[in-house]
């Protein structure tokens, strides 16, 4: 089949071309080129000068809420402990945990590795954990990460450093993935990082559309997180926080070498509940709560680039996935069976758009030589994200626009949920 499909791809005119590949042709690739074409700019005349941004040495609060972290919680704090700079305000907020992590918070807080601890005595949620700490931050910035993730040793110091323009009011960092050799899922996750967090934030970064801190690496100025009410519930927090500050008058900034290390969902299920809860969210922040008050062109100090962020999101996560199905239907009712020949011709591809893309990424890459060895991953990234995560975003989006699903996510208590407002 693979032989068929290379002579297929190989024996086409213009005309045969773009009859049969009009969707990735006209949809797809005019992204990667613009794309390209800004990682281009970027290496050559912006790379060495972000890399070598003067370190912040001012001090920075550190929120690390968490839910049954005993097993990793011990790790993030001692990687928070050997950051170059040293004056940290650690505080750890045990969200209800009913495994060991309030005694291992406990030792950890009497060792002087952690400055506040803060007991939940139920599941709040991130938010609640979060909104908690916030009244205990006595430093200017603060960092809101998640219980499981490690940081490079100069992680905060480089992210820090963006907020000496006074106009910055959030600051994301690139996350890697830690458990990168656990199975052929997580090396495909290791590309998606690479590409989606690393690439396309740079990309976006350049062009003023970057709105969204991971939620595992989110620095903020204290005094303007304060200012718009702090957290709202999740899940989606992050991106909302960003969206609220953005809409303050705040900019948020990208920064490629600030690095932290996370572990990643190893199996399809556990990644498909993960990216069914990113993707539902988009649709109930990004379009449900911030459409008014972000897409709306008569609200006063209406903001274009910002406007126009959005309907990047909405057009490539959400719509597209449609536009896939559509496309699948048109290819197998003109085609019939030999619709996997052009399916086949299709990955090798998108497998060639992979790994162009991998060859941008080790360009800004803080690990290349260790990178290299995983692009053999690229077209298997290509096929997870085609034939899995795309269905997901198509299930999610329909999914929260007629059901709501993300009101019954149990990433937020129940309690929780049944209290919030409903868009």
């Amino acid at each position: 089949m693979f032989d068929q499909a290379l002579d297929f791809l190989l024996n086409q005119n213009p005309h045969s071309l773009t009859a049969v590949f009009w969707m990735p042709l006209f949809i797809e690739i005019p992204r990667y080129f613009l794309g390209g074409m800004i990682i281009a700019w970027f290496v050559l005349f912006r790379r060495d000068s972000d890399r070598t941004n003067a370190m912040y040495e001012g001090g920075i609060s550190v929120v690390v809420p968490g839910h049954n972290n005993a097993d990793c919680i011990r790790q993030t704090v001692l990687s928070l402990r050997e950051q170059t700079l040293k004056t940290l305000q650690i505080i750890v907020v045990n969200d209800g945990s009913n495994d060991e992590t309030h005694s291992m918070c406990r030792a950890l807080e009497r060792r002087g590795l952690i400055d506040d601890y803060i007991l939940l005595r139920s599941r709040s949620g991130k938010s609640a954990a979060v909104n908690a700490a916030l009244q205990r931050v006595r430093y200017p910035l603060f960092l809101v990460t998640d219980a499981d993730t490690t940081f490079d040793r100069t992680a905060l110091a480089v992210a820090a450093s963006y907020f000496r323009d006074p106009t910055v009011g959030a600051v994301g960092g690139t996350l890697r993935v830690r458990n990168i050799n656990d199975s052929v899922l997580t090396w495909a996750q290791h590309i998606n990082y690479a590409f989606s967090i690393t690439l396309g934030r740079i990309v976006k970064d350049v062009i003023g559309f970057y709105f969204v801190a991971s939620g595992a690496f989110g620095l903020y100025r204290t005094d303007a997180v304060r200012a718009i009410g702090g957290w709202d519930f999740g899940p989606g927090e992050d991106g909302d926080t960003m969206a609220r500050l953005r809409v303050a008058g705040w900019r948020a900034r990208f920064a490629p070498f600030a690095v932290a290390m996370t572990d990643v969902p190893t199996t399809f299920p556990a990644l498909g509940r993960q990216r069914l809860r990113w993707n539902r969210s988009m649709v109930r922040l990004r379009f449900r709560k911030a459409r008014n008050y972000v897409i709306n062109p008569l609200r006063a100090h209406f903001d274009f680039a910002f406007a126009l962020s959005f309907f990047d999101i909405y057009y490539f996560r959400g719509l597209v996935p449609f536009l896939f199905v559509i496309y699948l239907s048109y290819i197998f009712y003109l085609y019939g069976s030999f619709a996997f020949i052009i399916l086949m011709a299709m990955m090798i591809f998108y497998s060639f758009i992979a790994i162009v893309k991998y060859f941008l990424a080790l360009s800004v890459s803080t690990r290349p030589r260790e990178d290299f060895k995983y692009i053999f991953c690229a077209p298997l990234y290509g096929l997870v994200n085609v034939y899995f995560l795309r269905f997901i975003r198509l299930y999610a989006v329909t999914n929260e626009l007629i059901f709501r699903g993300s009101y019954s996510d149990s990433y937020v208590p129940a309690k929780v949920r049944n209290r919030v407002e409903m868009y």
